[in-house]
């Protein structure tokens, strides 16, 4: 069990350096103050200064892999009916439903509000692990051009991760909230016409007490 963690732990990291140094290499519009701080953040890796959060995502890697993903339907049942005060989209008969990656997918208040919810036991629990701990140490807060907004932000006692785009941009979602639920369920949230404030207030994060029920 040993020689298997610490494979896994050698394997995100590797991942992470590798994920960062392409994106710094690919994404011209990331330069001066943004770049560096890209760097500064695959450097703090390489120089083992992020060893608190290493040892975090370590730690909820190995709970995960213990723990058997929910059922289809079990997801289908633990997905909320409403969404703070938004109903479920009625013109979305087929939500919600299972998408390809296995996690469970709904829209609320005519697709103002999309939610995705990856069961992170088991095998997908380095598909939970990886994403989330890249987003811990990004060191990004928003890019030059000012059209992308990125925030970390602690709501209701867990770690949100935020991305507020510019009402000019072309993209059906301005808003996106990723966030770990209960430890075990990654979830992002993505709403239209309004930003991070406003789609966390309008998300009702006591909705998703029922999946908190199947987290045993």
């Amino acid at each position: 069990m040993k020689t298997i963690s610490n494979t896994l732990k050698t394997f995100l990291k590797l991942a992470l350096i590798l994920i960062l140094s392409v994106s710094c290499k690919e994404t011209p519009e990331s330069s001066g103050p943004a770049k560096s701080k890209i760097m500064d953040g695959l450097i703090d890796e390489v120089t083992g200064k992020n060893e608190d959060i290493n040892e975090k995502y370590d730690l909820l890697l190995k709970d995960l892999g213990t723990k058997t993903p929910l059922t289809e339907d079990q997801l289908i049942t633990a997905f909320p009916k409403k969404l703070g005060k938004l109903n479920a989209s009625e013109n979305r008969n087929d939500d919600p439903r299972i998408t390809s990656q296995k996690s469970v997918l709904g829209r609320f208040g005519d697709d103002s509000v999309r939610m995705e919810i990856l069961d992170g036991a088991g095998e997908n629990a380095v598909a939970v692990v990886l994403p989330l701990k890249m987003l811990h140490l990004n060191k990004i807060t928003s890019e030059n051009n000012n059209t992308i907004r990125y925030s970390k932000k602690e709501r209701n006692g867990i770690l949100t991760f935020g991305t507020d785009l510019d009402e000019d941009t072309q993209s059906e979602y301005q808003a996106e909230i990723r966030f770990l639920y209960d430890n075990r369920f990654y979830v992002t949230l993505q709403g239209k016409k309004m930003d991070v404030d406003a789609l966390w207030n309008a998300s009702g994060i006591d909705n998703l007490k029922r999946f908190k029920d199947f987290n045993k």
